[in-house]
């Protein structure tokens, strides 16, 4: 199966990432060297003057303790190197949460762009809590050092990831899950180079040590267990909510495998790229359950045993996943969720709609979303990835069992970020400057199609718009009583960016032609990837993307794309390429555009009565582009700047039309 992948810059720097991840996890299984005796010794000696600092015994001053700290992070690989030290970590943490109290439940505001003086501490306790997960919790360490970090544990992992007070099961724990990670036909996701992640419905107790039996088929094959689901290091984030790396993972070496986390977490099978162990029995021991619905094909969670048993289970975090759908949320968001099978359902239904749209199976080697809850969004904004991280919530709120959230309602009720970052994922090509605004395409016909949504208020959602004056016909005068549309420049990217009119085409195409042809456009990609012919990105050559699209739908939809800001290049071997494919002038689209064109206000009175109702408001001159220029019209527009409107929607429509409306 042969792929060429194109990346943009932040698909690069995500797929570094997974290097970095997937490295750090190798790693891990290298021989450990023995520990350096004059490096333990000074980390040694930097935790002692910092506990009696804490203790008040022997103060230190900002200057000294930020020198302690160096110390202990320039000597931190030898934490995993030393029983000793490893003692003293927890010590030192353990004296500042009796002293004081527990990081984050007490003391909340760390900072990373804004040290405060008086937290040199505090970042102190931090950064030995994080030398600790990155050190010392990883399969050497845990063999050689079991006795020195058995029974140890962080106090603030009962505010994050939360208090446990399931029981440990008494007896071994079995679950079945999906071992094999094949490639998906079509053109490389985000991300999928990344594990298949399994939820097991194991909770391990932060201090206990937890023993994963795998059958031998999955020994030495790449597979891992990961402890704690929330695998986004959150380090470049300005406010500290948490540590920044908080999961910890194990490689498959035997057929047990034994695992802790100081702070707890969910337990899960991570299934490599391309593994093909199939469907295989994981028993876990020493741990508690946490909720868990599965919706997979060959292996559901029934009601009864759902609302009888799982969602009182009372481990901080619940799964849900199907072969197409995956999240974690707060089990506290669940546990009066009466119907997770429709829940399921409508999700899984909602990710078809999207693979129908993207020209792709209904089923991949892994889930088509991956939704978490975290304390805040990974990225700076909403940001796909596996998992996507778009939501964050209170840990020391109670949610009353249901939330009005659309991760636990169904993707009707979702807010636009959740398909918009999907449609990142998707990596699907674009017209050059549609990074922001092809992908807001995807909720529209999952809500239209999915829960017969009428078209212009599922277009209005795509984009969670409220104002229900914003349609299709409303979106198109926008758009023509702009400078660009008038003046023939064409729509720039940064005014198709979250705004309607940037993937108005693409719905307007779908309600004249269906959303099959779309489909088919999508489709037609993937496998000229699969032929070794990709795609790029962001296409610069937007006549043959057009000609494509119209093969797709079988019209020549250049009038349309060039009316929506998108002009032809080379009209001599565009109408060429339009007549050597067979292809036709589109009543279909010569009638909307002759539409669009009698909708253009008449006159400033027409003008204004649009815009206070596109805006909410009379537009401003310091407001974006689009509203700068309506503002410029507001005393400006007249009949004479209607006619030049007129006249330049007639200019598209003589082109590609010369003989009037085809018959």
């Amino acid at each position: 199966m042969k792929r060429s992948i194109h990346t943009r810059p932040c698909e690069s720097l995500f797929a570094l990432l997974c290097v970095i991840l997937f490295s750090a996890s190798v790693l891990h299984a290298q021989p450990t060297p023995p520990a350096d005796p004059a490096k333990v010794a000074d980390a040694t000696a930097a935790l002692a003057s910092l506990k009696a600092h804490i203790l008040g015994t022997s103060e230190l001053t900002p200057e000294q303790i930020i020198a302690c700290t160096k110390t202990l992070n320039d000597n931190k690989n030898q934490i995993g190197r030393s029983a000793e030290l490893i003692t003293a970590c927890f010590d030192l943490v353990q004296t500042y949460d009796t002293r004081f109290s527990p990081l984050w439940v007490g003391y909340k505001n760390l900072s990373t762009k804004r040290r405060e003086a008086g937290d040199e501490i505090h970042w102190a306790i931090f950064w030995v809590m994080q030398d600790l997960v990155d050190e010392a919790y990883n399969p050497a360490c845990l063999e050689r050092f079991s006795h020195a970090l058995d029974g140890q544990r962080f106090a603030c992992a009962d505010l994050f990831p939360g208090k446990v007070e399931a029981p440990i099961e008494a007896e071994p724990y079995t679950v079945k899950i999906n071992g094999s990670y094949p490639e998906t036909w079509g053109a490389p996701i985000l991300g999928a180079e990344l594990p298949a992640r399994k939820p097991t419905g194991a909770y391990l107790v932060p201090g206990t040590i937890a023993t994963v039996t795998v059958p031998e088929s999955l020994v030495n094959k790449g597979y891992q267990v990961r402890v704690g689901a929330h695998s986004w290091d959150l380090s470049n984030k300005p406010r500290v909510l948490r540590l920044h790396r908080v999961s910890t993972v194990y490689d498959i070496t035997s057929i047990e495998t034994k695992v802790a986390n100081p702070l707890g977490g969910g337990i899960y099978i991570e299934v490599p790229l391309k593994a093909d162990a199939g469907v295989v029995e994981v028993t876990v021991r020493n741990v508690a359950r946490s909720p868990y619905f599965s919706w997979k094909s060959f292996d559901k969670t029934t009601l009864e045993q759902w609302r009888d048993v799982e969602r009182n289970r009372k481990a901080p975090w619940a799964d849900f996943q199907s072969d197409k759908f995956m999240m974690q949320v707060p089990t506290s968001w669940v546990y009066k969720l009466d119907d997770p099978d429709k829940l399921m359902e409508d999700w899984d239904k909602s990710m078809d709609i999207v693979n129908d749209l993207m020209g792709r199976p209904h089923q991949y080697g892994r889930e088509t979303l991956y939704a978490q809850v975290d304390l805040q969004l990974r990225g700076s904004a909403f940001h796909p990835g596996y998992p996507g991280v778009n939501r964050g919530y209170d840990p020391t709120k109670d949610y009353g069992g249901y939330h009005d959230n659309h991760l636990v309602r169904g993707p009707q009720f979702a807010h636009s970020y959740e398909f918009h970052e999907l449609g990142h994922g998707m990596l699907f090509p674009k017209y050059e400057g549609d990074r922001e605004s092809a992908v807001n395409l995807l909720y529209v016909p999952v809500l239209c199609r999915g829960w017969g949504v009428e078209l212009n208020e599922s277009f209005r959602r795509s984009l969670t718009i409220n104002n229900d004056f914003v349609t299709l016909e409303s979106t198109a005068v926008e758009w023509m009583v702009c400078d660009h549309f008038l003046d023939g420049t064409g729509m720039l990217g940064y005014e198709r960016q979250y705004q309607p009119k940037g993937h108005a085409k693409f719905v307007d195409i779908a309600r004249l032609f269906g959303w099959d042809a779309l489909g088919k456009f999508w489709h037609m990609a993937n496998q000229d990837d699969m032929d070794s012919k990709p795609w790029p990105r962001d296409t610069k050559d937007t006549d043959e993307y057009t000609l494509r699209l119209s093969q797709a739908a079988g019209a020549d939809l250049r009038p349309l794309i060039a009316f929506w800001g998108i002009a032809t290049q080379d009209n001599e071997k565009s109408d060429a390429d339009i007549k050597a494919a067979g292809l036709k002038p589109s009543d279909k689209v010569y009638n909307l555009l002759v539409k669009y064109q009698s909708l253009i206000p008449k006159d400033n009175a027409a003008f204004r009565e649009f815009t206070l109702k596109w805006w909410g408001k009379e537009p401003s001159e310091k407001g974006f582009t689009t509203e700068r220029n309506h503002a410029a019209r507001w005393n400006d527009y007249d009949e004479a700047y209607a006619a030049k409107v007129r006249a330049r929607v007639q200019a598209i429509l003589d082109r590609y039309f010369p003989n009037g409306q085809p018959m």
